[in-house]
Parts: structure tokens; sequence; C-alpha cells
């Protein structure tokens, strides 16, 4: 399979080649994923993720200009660094997306891609993974590798936030407040949450520290 997507300034951005995890722009090689670490459809039909990367971060991080679908692309440094991306997703992502987001399911990031295909452990009501499986698109090829008892992975970020802190992330990215320029202040999330703009500003200060600490550490 392969996946093209022409930017307006026709430099050509394409995946899936050899490995679906490599990125490349004008026939070079950009940059390697090696873990999607948060996906969230918002209600305007647009995708907001942070991923981790090995590769030319400030090479990525262009496709911002370049390219339609991708309204905004942030990135770290480091050997390997993390990209934030807020992008109009494809209408097979979006079946997906809108499929698990319908069921009482939830994802233990992070998903990683693989070259047989993209690996995401789900937990759940078994009623509820079989009714999700079976209502994927015809397009979407899922094969159960193994079912049982869920345990926890304390490297996973995401489980080392407290409740709040997922909490006022979700709601900073829904908001824009990670967009290029910002949609929103910690002022405006302080009001959509009902809480002072300190410690707006302390959790998400804590909840990116532990995210950046366990992804790049």
């Amino acid at each position: 399979m392969e996946d093209y997507i022409q930017s307006k300034n026709d430099q050509q951005m394409q995946r899936g080649i050899n490995d679906p995890r490599e990125v490349w722009i004008d026939g070079t090689l950009v940059a390697t994923q090696e873990a999607i670490h948060y996906l969230n459809l918002l209600d305007d039909g647009t995708v907001v993720g942070v991923a981790r990367f090995r590769g030319d971060a400030d090479r990525l991080a262009t496709i911002e200009d370049e390219t339609p679908e991708v309204i905004a692309c942030t990135v770290t440094g480091g050997e390997t660094w993390l990209a934030y991306m807020h992008y109009k997703p494809g209408e097979l992502e979006t079946a997906i997306l809108e499929r698990i987001d319908a069921e009482a399911i939830s994802i233990d990031w992070p998903m990683r891609e693989t070259v047989d295909g993209l690996e995401v452990t789900l937990f759940g009501e078994d009623a509820g993974l079989q009714h999700l499986i079976a209502g994927f698109p015809d397009e979407v090829d899922v094969t159960l590798e193994r079912a049982g008892e869920y345990q926890s992975d304390m490297g996973d970020p995401a489980g080392q936030l407290t409740d709040r802190q997922q909490e006022i992330l979700r709601t900073a990215l829904t908001a824009g407040y990670y967009d290029i320029p910002r949609r929103a202040t910690q002022r405006d999330l302080a009001v959509e949450l009902g809480l002072s703009r300190g410690t707006i500003g302390d959790h998400l200060r804590r909840a990116e520290a532990k995210i950046i600490r366990s992804v790049i550490v």
C-alpha cells in the first residue's frame, strides 16, 4: 500500500512503500515513527495527535506549511522527539476513531505501527470489544492477537498522569492551546474548567514534564 499527500508547494509526502513508519518527502527519508502516544477526534472532524519519531524534526515540522491537510505541527528536540499534529484525517481514519469513541472502550497507549499494520491494545468488556471489532469498516483487516486480563503498563506516559492532568490536557488540546498560533490561553482553560489560571499552568507543566521525561529520558 502506498500513501501520497501532495503539498501546495508541489512537494510530495509519502508513506508505506517498504515500511509504514517511514515518512518520505520528495524522495528523502525524513523521519521514522516509533509510537503514537495520543489521538483524539475533535467535534469539527479534525484530529489532534502526539507521536514519537526519530529523524529530522525540523524537516518534518515544515509539512505544516506545505501540506493543506496538516493544520499545525510542533516538534520537540533530541535523538528521539515528539511531534504534536493537528490535521484533517482521511475517511477511513475518521471511521475508525468514530467507532472507538462510540464504544465503552479505552486505548492502552501507545499505539505502534509495524510493517504488518497498526498494533493497538484495547481494554473493556468482552461484549464491547467484540462489538467494536465487528463494526469496523470492511477496508480494515483486524486480527485479534490475544485476549486476557488487563495489565497496566506504567511506562505509558498517559498512565502516569493524574485524572485531573489528563482532563486539563484533553481540554487544552480540544480548545487549541497547543495549536500554532494558539487558539486558547491558560485563562480560557481556567474559565472552561472553573479553576484558577495558576492551577491550570501548574497542572500543564507537571503533565508535560511527565510525558517528556517518560519518552525522552
